[in-house]
């Protein structure tokens, strides 16, 4: 019964995408984080969901008469640059059918974020993402909360089965880069119950993360933690929310949780640990040997290639990089790593850009807000990313496409006051005038 309703409620989605194809990237999202077909046991549970929705989403895209146009900045640019050399790349890959298979799933995602960046180009549009992104993983985040409160935070949470975010490593993170996300609704909200509700959804989210037991997630929920209150409107009351949740924490975990936190410090003694430095040996090496390519998707899989980098390895398991850096390296060699890092540091200079410009500016300051609030999120990616092998996970992307969006609809309310006559902010370049072009930033 279950599977009949999800799948009637996705079908019966499809012919409102073809009507406003913005709507196909809201279900997209909703698939993609939420994933409702893996709470299914039937048809539903394998059936390509996703991909139905975003074919749908595509079509109606090329068929109406939205805009197909992508502005071109340093972030559209080197995400293009991006795609051109992760596709080239793995024209080499060492196992060129695992390396296809990670590639048509990598693609996926970034087309359906290039499709994001172009469809949803106004305030109420990317509102609405990010009200699908919170309540998406918002279902997680408030389980995972509520079973650790009651559990005393015993057992582990983890995601949806067969998910990006099925392992409790994944989640953690997925719920870090959103609980700025969060943060940010609540600062926009003008109803106190709501407002309320994701007060007490950031506090589900904490207790998820630490019910996770991911010593990645730990570190980087530390780090994003201290970038909020640097961030955030209203740091006093964030402060005491941080300080008192971390207080009741010392009291409330087991202490075999304390234990596991603490082998961060004896990660020489930890075998997860050392495995994880196996693999990073292995990316460095193979970026040795090709150090523009990289040894493709999934090199590390095929064990004659990995015993040929690592002789003492063990045989036969899946060896997963455990680092998004690393994971690049070894795929897509300096030169993807080099991209994919000048992709992040253009994303946060977009950011500083609208933050910079909106920032004394009332009627725009919700996009301040939104910027601080993804320069928050990215902080929790860069940090927990690096014991993650998550480098395509879609939400990462969506950040990118958010800042981006929020920089785009900025541009063009200043360009109209412009052309009305009312003089133009100074933002980090005096007396230029903003154009849609433009997407270099001032630091914030």
């Amino acid at each position: 019964m279950r599977d009949l309703l999800i799948l009637l409620l996705i079908f019966s989605v499809v012919p409102m995408v073809f009507l406003r194809p913005h709507v196909g990237i809201l279900a997209w999202c909703w698939i993609s984080y939420m994933n409702p077909h893996r709470l299914t046991w039937g048809l539903a549970y394998e059936f390509p969901v996703a991909m139905v929705v975003g074919i749908a989403t595509l079509i109606a895209w090329a068929l109406s008469k939205e805009s197909k146009k992508l502005p071109l900045n340093p972030v559209s640019v080197l995400l293009l640059a991006f795609v051109f050399w992760m596709s080239f790349a793995n024209l080499f890959a060492m196992v060129p059918d695992l390396a296809f298979q990670k590639w048509t799933q990598s693609i996926k995602i970034l087309l359906m974020t290039f499709a994001t960046m172009a469809l949803m180009r106004n305030r109420e549009r990317l509102h609405a993402l990010i009200w699908i992104i919170v309540l998406s993983l918002g279902f997680y985040g408030a389980k995972g909360g509520l079973f650790t409160a009651l559990g005393g935070g015993a057992s582990r949470v983890w995601g949806p089965p067969g998910s990006f975010i099925a392992d409790n490593n994944a989640l953690a993170m997925a719920l870090i880069m959103c609980l700025p996300l969060v943060r940010y609704l609540q600062l926009q909200t003008e109803s106190k119950l709501i407002r309320m509700g994701l007060y007490g959804l950031m506090i589900l989210f904490a207790l998820s993360i630490v019910g996770s037991q991911s010593r990645g997630a730990f570190l980087g929920g530390v780090a994003m933690a201290g970038f909020l209150i640097i961030k955030s409107r209203q740091r006093f009351i964030i402060s005491l929310l941080v300080a008192g949740f971390m207080t009741a924490g010392v009291f409330y975990v087991p202490q075999h949780w304390i234990d596991r936190m603490k082998t961060i410090e004896t990660y020489q003694q930890d075998s997860s640990a050392l495995s994880r430095l196996e693999v990073w040996q292995f990316a460095i090496k193979v970026a040795r040997d090709r150090p523009l390519t990289g040894g493709g998707f999934r090199a590390s899989y095929n064990d004659a290639i990995y015993l040929k980098y690592v002789p003492d390895a063990r045989k036969g398991r899946g060896r997963n990089y455990h680092s998004v850096y690393f994971e690049i390296l070894g795929e897509l060699g300096y030169v993807g790593l080099l991209i994919y890092l000048s992709v992040l540091w253009a994303a946060w200079r977009s950011g500083s850009r609208v933050i910079a410009q909106t920032r004394n500016r009332p009627e725009l300051h919700w996009a301040c807000d939104l910027a601080r609030m993804v320069h928050v999120s990215l902080v929790g990616f860069a940090i927990a990313g690096a014991f993650q092998n998550l480098a395509f996970f879609d939400l990462y992307f969506h950040l990118i496409a958010i800042v981006f969006l929020a920089g785009q609809i900025v541009l063009i309310e200043l360009a109209k006051e412009g052309s009305a006559g009312r003089p133009l902010p100074a933002g980090p370049r005096q007396g230029t005038r903003p154009h849609a072009l433009d997407g270099h930033a001032a630091g914030s």
